[in-house]
């Protein structure tokens, strides 16, 4: 558990350093937090580089999506694989 809460923290200091804030919630959805299509993508290759491979086509991730869920979603992906 502690690894995905790592993850997770990970993710959360490297999505605000993307939007240039100071912190972001990982329960809000990423359109509320101001990510747009361009840092979806710097997102995803971060992603690539903390989860290791990741399939991008098998993620959901829309404006609702949170970072918490998008967590979970990869490290399903890393079980599975």
């Amino acid at each position: 558990m502690s690894e995905t809460l790592n993850t997770l923290e990970t993710l959360r200091k490297e999505t605000a350093k993307i939007l240039n804030v100071e912190t972001v919630d990982t329960n809000v959805g990423l359109g509320e937090l101001g990510i747009d299509s361009l840092n979806v993508v710097e997102l995803i290759v971060f992603c690539e580089q903390l989860y290791g491979s990741i399939d991008p086509e098998q993620l959901n991730i829309t404006q609702y999506t949170t970072l918490e869920q998008l967590d979970t979603q990869l490290q399903e992906q890393q079980q599975t694989a």
